[in-house]
């Protein structure tokens, strides 16, 4: 009897650590787009600007103005999907990005913040050398992370810089590239249903993936011996968003800022 009750002790074991690893993979492969997309960012960053580019003309010529735009982002405990704001404000000052730290603010997320800024001017043409951007984050969490929300912040910088509005139904997904270029970002899947949740009427992606390989968690019982046993399984399904949200929200994919531009400033 004794024996009987290790090999079940045993068999429960190699379960358990069987699920642990179904989840450990899921989340892997939900943040290595993420990280990859930070990798090539610093190596972007890392080369030297090109030369000859146009002189900057223009001058904002008020004493504070302000952009507000929707982000997305996915809690790093759940998982989930979560919604907030950032908020841009552009005052007198000696040409400094400025980005509040609270709630805390990883450094990704941080030069995210510069790319937008410099995307943003060469989008306006707009010389803000007199002028301070200050940059904060309201979203429910602790940290604020990775750089998905690079498109986000740029649209409201430029709403900021051009004196226009960001649509407050609106919200994006999305790295900032330089050049402008939109790239792509993890956990899309998680984060359209936040949007859909929040009452937003669009949901931006970008290019490629309004379809999503995202993992649905199944529970089998098993029995073993008499005892039942509930395995989680990771089943892998692709998904078409603007199918998924038919009749609550519309999603569409945009490539560029000028595409970003184009859907959420009014």
């Amino acid at each position: 009897m004794d024996r009987k009750n290790a090999i079940i002790a045993v068999l429960f074991i190699l379960l358990v650590l069987s699920a642990s690893s179904y989840f450990l993979i899921y989340q892997y492969q939900q943040q290595i787009i993420e990280v990859q997309d930070v990798i090539e960012e610093l190596i972007s960053a890392s080369s030297s600007e090109s030369a000859g580019k146009e002189e900057i003309q223009a001058f904002i010529n008020v004493s504070e103005s302000t952009g507000c735009a929707n982000i997305v982002a996915v809690r790093s405990d759940n998982r989930l999907g979560v919604m907030g704001k950032v908020h841009v404000e552009i005052r007198e000052g000696n040409g400094n990005v400025l980005v509040n730290t609270n709630p805390f603010v990883e450094p990704e997320t941080q030069y995210s913040v510069r790319e937008a800024v410099k995307v943003a001017k060469s989008y306006t043409n707009i010389n803000v050398s007199n002028k301070d951007i200050i940059i904060y984050f309201d979203i429910n969490g602790t940290l604020i992370g990775g750089p998905s929300a690079g498109a986000s912040i740029t649209a409201a910088t430029i709403a900021a810089m051009e004196g226009k509005k960001v649509r407050q139904d609106v919200a994006i997904t999305g790295t900032i590239k330089e050049g402008g270029d939109i790239g792509q970002v993890s956990a899309v899947f998680d984060k359209a249903v936040a949007a859909e949740k929040n009452g937003m009427n669009l949901f931006l992606v970008p290019e490629g993936q309004k379809k999503q390989i995202y993992y649905e968690q199944k529970i089998e019982e098993r029995e073993i011996f008499g005892i039942k046993i509930l395995i989680p399984k990771y089943i892998e399904k692709e998904i078409d968003l603007g199918e998924y949200m038919e009749g609550k929200m519309e999603v569409e994919e945009v490539s560029t800022i000028d595409d970003v531009a184009l859907y959420i400033l009014t």
